[in-house]
């Protein structure tokens, strides 16, 4: 459980940093694409870039909640559920890179 707890957090901080280069490298006009909402699907840069880490910190809270609550029972080589915590992460970080790659490309045409 731990080492589940400790890649979220690394990822997590990796998604911070994507933040703060994508708000670094991107014009103000830029728009980042958030897939999981309808409404916000071509949101402003600042917007989009928050979105993001915001999410994986509330899936963080989620699954860290839910591994301390809930204990697998059973032998000590039973299916652990802490390991979707890294890789519900990893698949919001490669979105998030996806979409700061789109948002940049798109910036780039427009100039």
């Amino acid at each position: 459980m731990l080492v589940e707890l400790v890649v979220g957090v690394m990822e997590l901080l990796a998604m911070v940093a994507m933040s703060v280069n994508g708000n670094r490298r991107l014009p103000e006009s830029a728009r980042i694409q958030v897939p999981w909402a309808s409404r916000w699907a071509n949101e402003s840069k600042q917007a989009g870039l928050i979105a993001f880490p915001v999410t994986g910190a509330a899936i963080f809270v989620l699954f860290t909640v839910l591994l301390v609550t809930v204990q697998p029972r059973g032998q000590a080589g039973a299916f652990a559920p802490g390991i979707f915590l890294p890789i519900v992460l990893c698949v919001l970080l490669l979105l998030q890179i996806g979409a700061i790659e789109k948002a940049r490309r798109a910036a780039a045409d427009a100039q």
